[in-house]
C-alpha cells in the first residue's frame, strides 16, 4: 500500500513538471536572488564631535532594485542598524551618507555588514567589510618637535597600542619642524617638544600651539639639559615655569632620590634607569597653579598642567636621554596615559564618570511602571471565560451527567483559554509606542542632545519617527544595549530608518516585551541664559543668587558645587532666588552634600528610587539627574558651580503617532565666587 501511494505522489509530480513546462521552470529560477548581483561600501568621511559621518557607495549589476540598503555596524551583542529605502537601477549607482552617534561605532572591531533586502525586507544578499573607520582608526597622530628625533623614535611604544574612544590605536609618528608644524598641528592628538629651541618657532607658530592646547591637546615638553630653550619661546601666562637649576650626569639629584627614598617612579627603577646618568631640571612651577590644576607624577618624572581643556606634561629630564631607551612598551604608553587622565579634554575620550553613569541610570527610573505589561485585553476575555464559557461548560456536562467533572474540567480550560490567548496573541498584539524624551543641552549653545526610554509591547520591530530637526540618532546611553551571547551581526538591537522624509528610530526586540535606550542629536538656538551673582560654597550649603535668564519655567532648578547640591522648585523665566532666602521660603525640596564617593546617593535619595512620598514629581527629577550627569561630563577645567533647570512638556521629539512625555533639560557654568555671574564656557 506505501508503495502505490509513493507511486502516485511521483506521477502526478512527473505531470505537473509536464505540464509547466521549461517555460515555467525558467519562472521560477528567475525569482531566485541572483548572487552578487551588488556592490557596497561604506567609508568614514569626517568626525564631527561625538559623531561619525559615513559614506555609503553601492552599486547593482543585476535587475532593477527597490528595497533598503541596510548597514549594520556593531558586534556580536549589540548591533545598530541604519535602514535606507531606495531604488537602484540595473547597472546603477549611489552615494549616500548616514551620520553615526560614536556609541554605535564603539562595538564595531571592523565589523560592518551593508544588506540589500527586498519590498518584503527578505535578505536578497550581504557584504562584510572591515577597518570602515579607514584612516580614523588607523592611529594616533604624535607629532615630534625635536633636533633629535631619532633619538624620540621609541614613544611609538614600539608598535604597542593605547587605548582610546573605546578601541586601541598604534601611535603614528609625525617628525615635525618649523615649516610643516602648522599644517600638522590641528590633527595631532600629542605634540611633543624635546631638545628644541622654542624660540626659534614664529610668533604665529607659538599662539598656534597655545591655543592647541586651550582646545584640547596634550603636549608633552622634555627639559633636562635643554630646559631653557625649550620652555623659551612659551608665553608666561601659558606656561609660567622657572628653572632654577639643572644637575650634571653623575650628580644625585631629585628624582633619584624621591625613586629611592619614596618609591616614585618605580617603574622606571625596576627597569634598571639610573636618573643620575641624567641631567635633571630643577623647575619651579608653583605659579601654573593659578591657572588650573596641577598633579605631579607618581609613576612618571614628570608634572602636569590643566590648560583649559587641554594639558601639559613637563618632564624633568629629557625624553631623548639614551637611557630611557629602557623603558618597556606599557611604561611608555603610561607617559600618553598620565597626560590624558589630567586633561579636561580627557572628558571626550575616557570611559563614562560615576556622576555621568549615575546621570545614565536615572533615565531607567523615569516611571518605572514605564515596564509593566498591559494585560486589559486578557482581563477582558477572563470576564468573557467566566461569564460565558464556564456555564456554557456547565451546562454540557450537566446535560451528559458529568457535573462532577466541572471543578476539574472548569479550571483546565480555562488556563488552557489564557495561556492561548497569552503565547499566542503576542505576535499580532502590538500596542502603542510610549516614550519618555529628556533633550539636554547647554543653555547657550547649540547642540541638543535627546536621549529616550521607549517602550513597545509587541514582539515585532517597531520604529516611531523624529522630528525632522533630527539629524543623527542610534544607540542610548552607554552600558544599556541588551545583551545576549548568541546573537548575530543580523539579529540587530537598534533600527534608525531613513526614508528622504526623517529619521526612525526603534528597536527589533529580542523578547516580548522591551525598553529601548535610544539617542538622537539635532542643532537648535541658544535658550537664553543662567547667571549666579556671589556664588559660593561654604562647604555646607551654597550662598548668592541666581537667575533664570531663559524663557522657560523650570520645575526644577539645581546649583551644584563641588560639594553640595541644592534643588529648587518652580523657577519661572526670568526670576531671581536667593538661595538662602528660597531655603527659608521652602523652594529648596532637595539639598545634600555630596562628593564622587556618593553619586548613587544622588539617584536613590534626589530621585527616590525606594520611596514614592516625595514632595516632587520623580520623573522631573530624574530627567534633571540626566542634565546633570552631562553638564559633569562636560565641565570646563577650574572651580565651577553648575547651574541646571528641567522644564516639563518641552519640544516633542517624536513626529508621529506616540504617547510620549517629554523634558528639557538645560545647564551651564559659573565660577565659585565670581561676583558678576557670567557663563563660563572654558
Amino acid at each position: 500500500m506505501r508503495r502505490r501511494v509513493m507511486t502516485g505522489i511521483l506521477a502526478l509530480l512527473c505531470m505537473f513538471v509536464l505540464a509547466w513546462g521549461g517555460d515555467g521552470l525558467a519562472a521560477f529560477a528567475a525569482d531566485l536572488p541572483a548572487e552578487n548581483t551588488f556592490f557596497g561600501d561604506v567609508t568614514a568621511l569626517k568626525q564631527e564631535g561625538g559623531r561619525y559621518v559615513m559614506q555609503v557607495t553601492v552599486e547593482n549589476s543585476g535587475e532593477d532594485f527597490t528595497g533598503t540598503v541596510q548597514v549594520i555596524f556593531g558586534s556580536s551583542y549589540d548591533n545598530c542598524a541604519y535602514n535606507t529605502e531606495m531604488v537602484l537601477p540595473s547597472q546603477g549607482k549611489k552615494q549616500f551618507t548616514i551620520t553615526v552617534p560614536e556609541r554605535a561605532m564603539d562595538t564595531v572591531y571592523g565589523l560592518c555588514v551593508v544588506n540589500f533586502l527586498d519590498e518584503d525586507e527578505e535578505l536578497l544578499q550581504a557584504i562584510q567589510l572591515k577597518d570602515v573607520l579607514g584612516d580614523m582608526s588607523s592611529g594616533i597622530a604624535v607629532g615630534i618637535l625635536s633636533d633629535n628625533y631619532s633619538g624620540l623614535t621609541y614613544m611609538d611604544a614600539r608598535g604597542e597600542t593605547l587605548y582610546n574612544r573605546g578601541m586601541e590605536y598604534p601611535l603614528n609618528l609625525i617628525e615635525l619642524n618649523n615649516d610643516n608644524l602648522a599644517g600638522y598641528l590641528d590633527g595631532l592628538y600629542f605634540l611633543i617638544i624635546d631638545q628644541f629651541n622654542t624660540a626659534s618657532l614664529s610668533r604665529e607658530d607659538i599662539q598656534a600651539i597655545q591655543d592647541w592646547v586651550a582646545a584640547g591637546g596634550w603636549l608633552i615638553i622634555g627639559t633636562g639639559a635643554y630646559a631653557e630653550q625649550t620652555l623659551s619661546g612659551f608665553d608666561d601666562t601659558f606656561l609660567d615655569v622657572e628653572v632654577t637649576g639643572i644637575s650634571e650626569p653623575g650628580e644625585e639629584n631629585q628624582l633619584a632620590t624621591d625613586a629611592d627614598q619614596y618609591g616614585y617612579y618605580y617603574n622606571y627603577r625596576d627597569v634598571g634607569i639610573d636618573f643620575t646618568q641624567m641631567a635633571a631640571a630643577d623647575l619651579d612651577y608653583n605659579k601654573m597653579a593659578a591657572y588650573g590644576a596641577v598633579s605631579e607624577g607618581m609613576e612618571n618624572p614628570a608634572v602636569c598642567f590643566s590648560v583649559e581643556d587641554g594639558a601639559v606634561s613637563l618632564f624633568y629630564i629629557s625624553l631623548g636621554e639614551k637611557e630611557l631607551r629602557k623603558l618597556e612598551d606599557y611604561m611608555i604608553l603610561n607617559i600618553y596615559q598620565e597626560l590624558m587622565y589630567n586633561s579636561n579634554s580627557y572628558q571626550a575620550f575616557r570611559g563614562t564618570s560615576d556622576m555621568e553613569y549615575t546621570g545614565q541610570r536615572a533615565m531607567a527610573f523615569i516611571d518605572s511602571r514605564n515596564s509593566g505589561v498591559d494585560f486589559t485585553w486578557l482581563e477582558v476575555l477572563i470576564v468573557i471565560y467566566v461569564v460565558l464559557v464556564g456555564p456554557v461548560l456547565y451546562l454540557i456536562l450537566r446535560k451528559a451527567k458529568k457535573n462532577e467533572w466541572y471543578w476539574v474540567a472548569a479550571p483546565a480550560l480555562g488556563i488552557l483559554f489564557i495561556a492561548g490567548v497569552y503565547f499566542f496573541g503576542q505576535s499580532i498584539r502590538v500596542k502603542e509606542t510610549k516614550a519618555y524624551s529628556v533633550t539636554v543641552q547647554q543653555v547657550d549653545g547649540n547642540q541638543a542632545d535627546t536621549y529616550f526610554l521607549a517602550y513597545h509591547s509587541g514582539v515585532k520591530p517597531w520604529v516611531m519617527r523624529l522630528d525632522e530637526a533630527y539629524e543623527v540618532a542610534g544607540p542610548g546611553f552607554q552600558g544599556y544595549s541588551y545583551y545576549n551571547n548568541n546573537s548575530g551581526v543580523a539579529d540587530y538591537h537598534y533600527i534608525v530608518n531613513s526614508d528622504g522624509r526623517g529619521l526612525s528610530v526603534g528597536i527589533k526586540p529580542r523578547g516580548n516585551f522591551e525598553n529601548a535606550f535610544l539617542y538622537a542629536g539635532r542643532r537648535t538656538e541658544g535658550k537664553g541664559t543662567f547667571t549666579g551673582r556671589d556664588l559660593e560654597d561654604t562647604g555646607r550649603d551654597i550662598s548668592g543668587t541666581v537667575t533664570n535668564e531663559t524663557d522657560c519655567d523650570l520645575a526644577y532648578m539645581a546649583v551644584w558645587s563641588e560639594t553640595y547640591i541644592m534643588v529648587l522648585s518652580d523657577v519661572k523665566a526670568g526670576e531671581t532666588l536667593d538661595l538662602k532666602q528660597a531655603d527659608a521660603d521652602g523652594r529648596c525640596v532637595y539639598q545634600d552634600p555630596v562628593n564622587a564617593s556618593h553619586f548613587d546617593r544622588l539617584l536613590y535619595n534626589m530621585v527616590g528610587i525606594y520611596e514614592n512620598d516625595r514632595e516632587y514629581d520623580r520623573d522631573g527629577m530624574a530627567a534633571l539627574l540626566i542634565g546633570l550627569g552631562v553638564a559633569e561630563g562636560k565641565k570646563p577645567q577650574g572651580s565651577h558651580i553648575i547651574i541646571a533647570g528641567v522644564a516639563e512638556d518641552y519640544d516633542k521629539a517624536v513626529a508621529d503617532k506616540c504617547n510620549e512625555v517629554s523634558f528639557g533639560c538645560f545647564y551651564s557654568y559659573v565660577r565659585d565666587g565670581e561676583g558678576g555671574g557670567q557663563n563660563a564656557s572654558n
